[in-house]
C-alpha cells in the first residue's frame, strides 16, 4: 500500500449545498464500527473556520507535513514535554501520587457521594467520557436572557434572563429518537417576542440535552455513615409528568468528556473551571471563598488562600458535587437550615461529614465504593478489591493520610461554622476531592488513536488509510478546521495554546469590525446568542468569565477587580487576521500594557454565545454534539460548517467572522468523517486501562431513584464488547439536511 497517498478526490471544490432531504446511508464495512465515515468533529463545538479552497493549498502525504500545521501525536508531543501538565506545585499538597490516584478514582466513580446515594461524577461521564443516555435528558434551555444588549463591551453581560421552561422536542422521562435530530431543521429565523425574549420557530427547538440529575429535593443534613442524605421531596415545577409525579431534573449543557480534559486550560463549555485552583470552589482567584486550614507544628489551625496553577480540572469537579441538578439536594430559593445567610444546599465540608465520619449507631464509616463492586485486576484499584463483595478493603481516611501531607489533616482542633463543627480533614475535604479526583482524570489521556499512530510511523494501519488521509488534507485546507482544532490536542482551548498566560487574549476580525476575545472561544451561531451566553456570562460572584470583558472592564470602564486578570499584561498589540494596531505598543514588545489604551475599534468583545473548543478525539464516541446537544451525527456537525452555521444573521455582531458556508461536496462531507472517525482509540472503544473502571448503577429515566441501569465492573483488560455511538447511529447519517446556507443579512 502506497504510504503517500492522497486521493484526488480531496481537492474537488465542487460547490453543492444539500437541500433538505431525510437520508440514512449504511455502508459495508469489514473492520468494524470505527472505520465508517464519520464527521470532521471539527465541530464537536470548536470553529471550523472557513476557506474556498485554492491553488496553493498544501497538501499532507507525510506525517512530516502535518507538523508543519501544528499536528502531531499527542503521545510523542506528552513525552517531550515530561508528562501530562500538572499544577508545579502538587508536592507541596500531595505525598504521595499513587495513593492520591486511588482515592481521586475511587472519589469519582463513587455513588455514594450524590445525596441521593446512586449520582456520582461517573454517572455523567461513563461513555468515553460522557452520557449517551436518550431517556429524560432534555433540559429546556434555561440559561436564555432576554434581546436587551448594551454596548459593544457591556453586551448581553447585564441581560435579564428569559425564564421559559418550555419543552420542545420532548417532554420530561420521555425518550430521544433519531428523527429528533438536529433540532434545527429551518435555519436563521427566530421568533421575537413582546417581552424580547427570543424563542424558536415550530419546527425548532431551543431544548438542551444535558444529562440526568437530582430529583428536586429540599436538604436537611449528611447522616454519616449512610449513603442517602437526610432531605424533603419538593414539588418541581418543571421536571413533572404531568404536573405531578417528580422526574430527576437535567442539566442546562451537553456533557463534556472527561477524557483528554487534562489538557484544556479552562474546563466546563464556558470555562468557568479557572485555571487556578483554591482548595474550596471552581472559581480560583476570582473567589473570595477560596483557601484551606493548614497546622503549622506547635500553631493552632491558620485559614490560608492556595492557588495552583494548570488546576482547572480540580476546579472543576468541585462544582457538579454541590449542584442541586447534578448530585446534591437543596433548592437555592429557600434558606439553609444551618445559617440563614445561606441558600438551602450541601456544602463540600459536609460531604466530608458524611464520607469521613462513622455511623452514630455503630461507629463505621461508609466503605469506599461501597455500593459497587470492584475487579480484582482494576488498573488503579485492584489491590484494594474486595471483589466478589462490595467496595474496598480501606477507609476514605486512610486514603487521604496516605495520599496528603500532614498538615492539611493532622489536627483534631474543632472548626465552628454556622450551626456545624468540623474537623480539619472534613473542612478540607474540597482540597482532597478536587486534586485526588484531577490527578485520575489525568490519566485519561487517549493517545493511541488510528492517526496519532501514522503520527508516529508514517504507516497505513486499519483506522487511517487513504480516505482518512484525504480528509486531513481537508481538515488542514479547504476546511481550516485546524486553525482553531489546532496542535497535538486539537484544540485552542489547551494549555499548550495558552503559552503561560500570553495568548489568553486575542484580537480577531468579526462579521462587522473587530475585537478582543478569549482564544479558543468563539460564537458559532449553532444557537441564538441569546439563548445561552457561555463564556460571556458571569461567575458566582459577579465577574465577568471572560478574561477579555475583565481586561476591558478594567482598562476602559476602569472597574476594579480584587483578582490578577489572566492574560490582561498581554493582550496582542496587532489584530490577527490583518495587522491592525489594536494600541500604540509604545515600547514596541508587541502587547498592550495595562497602562496602554486599547484602540476604540478593539474596545468590543466577542465573548457573548462562545464556547470553549473541544479537542476532537474519540468524538465518534461522544455525541450529540455542541453545547446543546442539537446534532446526533459527525455528518450532522459537518454539514452545519458547511452550510455556515444556523442563525448568521441573527449573531452575526457576536458570531466568529469566518463561520460561512464552505461549498464541501457530499464526497469531502464524508472524507471529513472519515478522519475525525481516525481519531478513535480502541482502548477507549473497548474500555482497556486506563479507562476500566468500578461498577456503577445509573438511573435508566427520571422516576429511577435506583440507579436500574448496571454497567459492569471492568479490570484492566477491558470488555469485549465496543462502546458505540450515540443511538447506535452510523456516523455519517446525516438524517435530516437544513435547506439554504446561512448568511449574516
Amino acid at each position: 500500500m502506497n504510504q503517500h497517498f492522497i486521493s484526488d478526490e480531496s481537492q474537488n471544490t465542487e460547490t453543492r449545498i444539500p437541500m433538505a432531504r431525510h437520508r440514512h446511508e449504511k455502508k459495508n464495512n469489514p473492520t468494524g464500527w470505527f472505520l465508517v465515515s464519520a464527521t470532521c468533529a471539527i465541530a464537536v463545538s470548536g470553529l471550523l473556520l472557513t476557506t474556498q479552497a485554492s491553488a496553493d493549498n498544501r497538501l499532507i502525504h507525510r506525517p512530516s507535513q502535518a507538523r508543519l500545521f501544528g499536528l502531531d501525536s499527542l503521545r510523542r508531543a506528552v513525552k517531550q514535554d515530561g508528562g501530562v501538565p500538572l499544577p508545579n506545585n502538587l508536592d507541596q499538597y500531595i505525598k504521595n501520587r499513587e495513593a492520591a490516584l486511588q482515592l481521586g478514582k475511587a472519589l469519582f466513580w463513587d455513588m455514594q457521594i450524590g445525596s441521593d446515594g446512586v449520582q456520582s461524577c461517573a454517572s455523567c461521564h461513563f461513555h468515553a467520557g460522557t452520557d449517551n443516555r436518550v431517556k429524560n435528558q432534555i433540559n429546556p434551555g434555561l440559561l436564555a436572557v432576554l434581546d436587551h444588549p448594551e454596548d459593544s463591551i457591556k453586551g448581553y453581560f447585564n441581560a435579564a434572563g428569559a425564564f421559559k421552561p418550555v419543552f420542545e422536542s420532548k417532554q420530561p422521562n420521555q425518550s430521544l429518537r433519531r428523527e429528533d435530530f438536529p433540532f434545527v431543521k429551518i435555519i436563521q429565523d427566530v421568533n421575537h417576542a413582546a417581552d424580547g425574549s427570543i424563542e424558536p420557530i415550530p419546527g425548532n427547538s431551543n431544548d438542551i440535552v444535558g444529562t440526568m440529575g437530582m430529583l428536586f429535593t429540599f436538604y436537611n443534613n449528611v447522616v454519616p455513615g449512610f449513603a442517602v442524605d437526610s432531605g424533603s421531596p419538593i414539588t418541581d415545577p418543571i421536571w413533572n409528568i404531568n404536573g405531578t409525579a417528580n422526574v430527576r431534573r437535567s442539566v442546562a449543557r451537553n456533557a463534556p468528556s472527561v477524557i483528554n480534559a487534562v489538557f484544556n486550560y479552562t474546563n466546563f463549555w464556558d470555562g468557568r473551571a479557572n485555571p487556578h485552583f483554591n482548595g474550596q470552589d471552581p472559581f480560583g482567584d476570582q473567589s473570595p471563598n477560596g483557601g484551606i486550614v493548614v497546622h503549622h507544628p506547635g500553631e493552632p489551625l491558620s485559614f490560608e488562600s492556595i492557588t495552583m496553577d494548570n488546576a482547572s480540572l480540580a476546579s472543576q469537579v468541585l462544582a457538579p458535587i454541590i449542584s442541586f441538578s447534578e448530585m446534591s439536594f437543596g433548592d437555592p430559593s429557600q434558606q439553609s437550615v444551618t445559617d440563614p445567610s445561606q441558600p438551602n444546599g450541601r456544602s463540600i465540608p459536609e460531604i466530608g461529614i458524611k464520607m469521613l465520619r462513622g455511623a452514630l449507631n455503630n461507629g463505621k464509616p461508609l466503605t469506599p465504593l461501597g455500593l459497587q463492586t470492584v475487579h480484582p485486576k482494576d488498573s488503579v484499584l485492584g489491590s484494594l478489591s474486595k471483589a466478589p463483595y462490595r467496595g474496598l478493603d480501606t477507609t476514605y481516611e486512610s486514603l487521604i493520610k496516605a495520599a496528603f501531607a500532614e498538615q492539611y489533616w493532622d489536627s483534631d482542633e474543632p472548626i465552628e461554622t454556622p450551626g456545624i463543627v468540623f474537623n480539619q480533614m472534613e473542612f478540607n475535604f474540597g482540597l482532597f476531592f478536587g486534586l485526588s479526583v484531577a490527578l485520575y482524570e489525568s490519566t485519561l489521556v487517549a493517545d493511541q488513536t488510528y492517526f496519532d499512530q501514522w503520527m508516529e510511523t508514517a504507516r497505513f494501519n486499519k483506522g487511517f488509510g487513504r480516505k482518512e488521509l484525504a480528509g486531513l488534507n481537508l481538515f488542514v485546507n479547504e476546511g481550516r478546521c485546524v486553525v482553531c482544532h489546532a496542535g497535538p490536542e486539537l484544540t485552542k482551548a489547551s494549555i499548550r495554546s495558552a503559552q503561560g498566560n500570553k495568548d489568553l487574549i486575542r484580537a480577531m476580525a468579526m462579521t462587522e469590525g473587530s475585537a478582543l476575545y478569549d482564544n479558543g472561544f468563539y460564537n458559532l451561531a449553532v444557537t441564538p446568542t441569546t439563548d445561552d451566553l457561555g463564556r460571556g456570562s458571569a461567575d458566582s460572584f459577579g465577574n465577568p468569565l471572560s478574561f477579555a470583558r475583565q481586561a476591558l472592564f478594567s482598562r476602559v470602564e476602569n472597574q476594579f477587580f480584587p483578582f490578577t486578570i489572566l492574560g490582561d499584561p498581554f493582550i496582542p498589540a496587532q489584530n490577527e487576521d490583518t495587522g491592525t494596531p489594536v494600541c500604540a505598543d509604545v515600547n514596541g514588545d508587541g502587547f498592550c500594557e495595562t497602562n496602554e489604551a486599547i484602540f476604540p475599534e478593539f474596545q468590543r468583545v466577542a465573548a457573548d454565545g462562545a464556547f470553549k473548543t473541544p479537542g476532537l478525539r474519540n468524538s465518534v464516541l461522544t455525541g450529540p454534539y455542541f453545547h446543546n446537544g442539537g446534532m446526533a451525527t459527525l455528518r450532522q456537525v459537518i454539514q452545519f460548517y458547511n452550510r455556515g452555521g444556523n442563525f448568521c444573521s441573527f449573531n452575526h455582531k457576536d458570531k466568529a467572522a469566518n463561520i460561512k458556508p464552505l461549498g464541501l461536496s457530499e464526497k469531502q462531507e464524508e472524507e471529513l468523517v472519515d478522519f475525525l472517525v481516525s481519531l478513535t482509540d480502541e482502548r477507549v472503544v473497548y474500555q482497556k486501562a486506563p479507562f476500566d473502571h468500578p461498577e456503577l448503577r445509573i438511573p435508566t429515566d427520571g422516576r429511577d431513584t435506583l440507579g436500574t441501569g448496571e454497567i459492569h465492573a471492568l479490570g484492566a483488560n477491558g470488555s469485549n464488547k465496543p462502546l458505540r455511538p450515540f443511538l447506535k447511529l452510523d456516523p455519517n447519517d446525516a438524517i435530516y439536511t437544513p435547506s439554504g446556507i446561512c448568511s449574516n443579512e
